[in-house]
């Protein structure tokens, strides 16, 4: 199988669109738009993209790259907790989002489309409460510098740098 193992191969992994005269779609495997099963390879004849009879190739692809189903594995997998707290998750609303629970990307998606992505691998994702994801977020976010301050040399903003560097590591020693 073709798609990354580890977290270096995730952040390196080339992924894109690409439009062929069935429609776009985006190129995770390798194997999308050759003319092969986009999960294993094998050759395909006709407008098919994966293989027919009881291998499974659609819902394998879909299970590892498609959000749908990403989102709906992780949080069976946390038993419908909280990864942080242990809160279990309610029904909010009938509709998509029926949890109040977040599932949150390790390894963001950096600009890249949810609905099919290498990053909705089963191994980059966690389940969290909305009030627990609310908090990471708020963690990871860069802190604020003052818009007043002119850095005038590339030394005065190494300085600066480094002394925004242990409040950002105190937050995140809170959340351990």
């Amino acid at each position: 199988m073709n798609y990354p193992q580890t977290v270096d191969e995730l952040i390196h992994w080339d992924t894109f669109r690409e439009y062929d005269r069935y429609g776009w779609f985006t190129v995770i495997t390798g194997y999308e738009g050759t003319g092969r099963c986009f999960w294993c390879g094998e050759d395909i004849e006709g407008r098919r993209r994966y293989c027919g009879g009881h291998k499974g190739c659609w819902t394998r692809y879909q299970e590892h790259f498609a959000w749908g189903y990403a989102r709906a594995w992780c949080l069976k997998q946390f038993d419908y907790k909280c990864a942080n707290c242990g809160k279990v998750g309610v029904n909010i609303h009938m509709g998509e989002d029926m949890t109040n629970l977040r599932v949150h990307h390790i390894i963001p998606l950096n600009r890249e489309a949810r609905a099919v992505s290498v990053y909705n691998i089963f191994w980059n994702l966690i389940c969290f409460c909305h009030d627990c994801h609310m908090e990471l977020h708020a963690i990871l976010r860069p802190p604020k510098v003052d818009k007043n301050l002119v850095v005038d040399s590339w030394n005065e903003a190494v300085k600066v740098g480094q002394s925004i560097m242990p409040l950002v590591e105190s937050r995140l020693k809170e959340m351990i």
